[in-house]
């Protein structure tokens, strides 16, 4: 096949999915026909979707690709039959689920790691006394009122939108609209419409923390998530690959990894100090920089999530040893850690901590690294396909390298 055949190929493979698992493409189909015929079509089989995806990579090992664009499909083929093993009833177990949807190996945390994260929190939190009640009564005093969380939410937007265009670059046109939404069970989220547009719903049920809410808009809009769709969108002229985007994916762990550090590139550190000034002027006061140094704190516990879902899926811990886990090295309140846990529990998301566990640190690494500055580095990342074992020299994931190579004739799934 010619790189447009496979790009359709693969396409309608992903939309077949698409039918029987929503939520599997992120963001509107780059193929308005393709959509339009595969839901002309009758309800695909499961088993007829893993013959598919088994024939479309042997398709791609003999299809004379540059070899980073061989590896890319093929790492895209191997979360898509992923998916169509578990739609056929053949789930894999956890580690090599997470290994076929995202390419890397989910690794444990050294409990020290948490307690070093907890005596820093504890040098920077006002009061005294156990790091946990404390981290719970900043938490409560940091709330926006919900009064102001639009306006607040919209200003720091602007001011993300402004510094984003002005050094990383944005096409003329995109738009981002915010919306307050209820009874969700993510804090934010983006959809991105095409056309360069994207809407960013942010839910008034998780309690929005003032300090936290420059990193949060930073992560879903500029330079985040819809600054990651509008450019990739453009750069699919060049690179074919980025037409077609998976949630479940090496790309969306790279993804999430640049919008969960994005905050720390554009603006930069001192993000703090700026969150502050802008936030003041529509009536929300914090402490800038202490909330750029609790948030850098926080981060040290970002991998707890990952180890619940470890302890879960792997060791079949039960609810409420898993809630107290997240209780005790997350510093959440009983009702957060049960929330947590339903996302946890959830077929289609369990296997997502990884994205910001492994995907967090292994972009954030790449990026200080990177020879011309972050900027120009996550300008690279959003403009080019990449994979996180392109990332990965000194990045400390734990690469499966299986997805870039090339399938035998007569391969079957236990091979994938």
């Amino acid at each position: 096949m010619s790189p447009g055949d496979l790009l359709r190929a693969i396409t309608r493979l992903a939309l077949r999915v698409q039918r029987l698992r929503p939520g599997v493409l992120d963001g509107p189909c780059h193929a308005p026909e393709l959509v339009s015929e595969v839901a002309a079509e009758a309800p695909p089989s499961p088993s007829e979707l893993v013959a598919t995806a088994v024939a479309l990579r042997r398709e791609v090992a003999v299809a004379g690709l540059a070899p980073p664009a061989a590896a890319y499909w093929d790492a895209l083929l191997v979360a898509l039959h992923c998916h169509a093993r578990t739609l056929d009833g053949d789930r894999p177990g956890y580690l090599d689920e997470v290994r076929a949807l995202f390419g890397v190996r989910p690794r444990r945390t050294d409990p020290d790691r948490h307690r070093e994260a907890h005596r820093v929190l504890g040098e920077l939190l006002p009061g005294r006394g156990p790091v946990g009640p404390r981290m719970q009564a900043y938490r409560e005093a940091d709330l926006v009122p919900p009064g102001l969380l639009g306006a607040a939410a919209a200003a720091l937007t602007a001011e993300l939108r402004r510094r984003t265009g002005d050094r990383l670059g944005l096409p003329p046109g995109e738009r981002v609209d915010l919306e307050l939404v209820g009874g969700r069970p993510w804090t934010a989220f983006t959809r991105y419409r095409g056309g360069l547009r994207s809407r960013v719903s942010i839910s008034t049920d998780a309690r929005v923390r003032a300090g936290a809410l420059l990193p949060l808009l930073a992560h879903e809009t500029y330079p985040g998530h819809h600054t990651q769709y509008c450019r990739a969108e453009l750069a699919a002229t060049r690179h074919p690959e980025l037409a077609l985007r998976l949630v479940h994916s090496p790309q969306g762990l790279i993804a999430e990894g640049a919008a969960e550090v994005a905050a720390t590139v554009l603006p930069g550190p001192g993000w703090g100090a700026l969150a502050q000034r802008v936030l003041a002027e529509v009536g929300v006061r914090i402490d800038g920089p202490l909330a750029e140094r609790i948030e850098a704190g926080l981060e040290l516990l970002g991998r707890v999530r990952q180890d619940a879902a470890l302890l879960r899926h792997v060791d079949g811990a039960g609810p409420d040893e898993v809630v107290g886990y997240l209780m005790r090295w997350l510093l959440l309140s009983e009702a957060r850690a049960r929330r947590v846990l339903a996302f946890l529990d959830h077929p289609q998301w369990r296997s997502y901590p990884v994205t910001y566990a492994e995907g967090a640190p292994l972009v954030r690494g790449w990026l200080s690294r990177a020879p011309d500055g972050p900027v120009a580095g996550l300008r690279m990342l959003l403009d080019t396909p990449v994979l996180p074992a392109d990332l990965a020299a000194g990045g400390g994931a734990t690469i499966d390298n299986a997805s870039g190579v090339a399938v035998p004739a007569g391969a079957g799934p236990a091979q994938l």
